[in-house]
């Protein structure tokens, strides 16, 4: 019967599957068959990680298989990042890091929707109706401000695309609330340095959608 491997042994192996992996993928090649082993190796190798810490919190097989597609997806992406090399050195770190962010952000969009929809049966006033049985239809004016919002939106993440690779890193990973302490561990640079570069990066975003709005 083959011997269970300690998590370190896993980290190690994973390590250097990654190591060959973004030799390929950070040039923008192609991902050839013996790679593509490499990166199946490395979901099999933290699948029961990822399973087991989701299983602790309570998630059903369901939302478990979800959370492992999240970071399935995001190790993809990250792969392809020059500015993800610390994985190849911390990749129990990455993994940790990646798969908490994932568990909280759908325990915040959960605790929305469920208080999103306790707000709409709340009562309007005293011993008054349910509020989504008094809310109006949108008015003109209201559609007009949605739609002002979401052309902000858009042209925001067309500008934080356009930002340098690692400028574009740190944004996104502020955006889902990732804290600088543990973006500087993943992209293996200082707090400092994180937030040097979070700083110009919203600079060069501010210039961006001012010069849109000035054109």
């Amino acid at each position: 019967m083959e011997q269970k491997r300690s998590w370190h042994e896993v980290v190690q192996e994973c390590q250097d599957r990654v190591s060959r992996l973004r030799v390929v993928l950070t040039t923008g090649g192609a991902m050839p068959p013996e790679h593509k082993a490499d990166l199946d190796a490395v979901i099999l190798a933290v699948r029961n990680w990822i399973y087991g810490r989701a299983r602790r919190l309570g998630l059903d097989e369901d939302a478990r298989n979800d959370v492992l597609l999240e970071f399935i997806q995001q190790l993809h992406r990250d792969l392809r990042s020059p500015g993800f090399g610390s994985m190849e050195r911390r990749f129990g770190a990455y993994v940790s890091t990646t798969v908490n962010r994932i568990l909280y952000e759908r325990k915040n969009r959960q605790q929305n929707i469920l208080s999103f929809i306790e707000s709409l049966d709340a009562p309007f006033g005293d011993d008054g109706p349910p509020l989504h049985e008094v809310i109006e239809d949108p008015t003109p004016a209201r559609l007009a401000e949605e739609h002002d919002e979401e052309q902000v939106r858009k042209r925001l993440y067309e500008a934080i695309a356009a930002l340098p690779e690692i400028e574009r890193a740190v944004v996104t990973h502020r955006l889902s609330e990732v804290r600088g302490i543990d973006i500087a561990q993943m992209l293996g640079m200082s707090p400092a340095n994180v937030s040097r570069i979070y700083k110009r990066a919203i600079n060069r975003l501010r210039q961006a959608l001012t010069a849109g709005e000035s054109s």
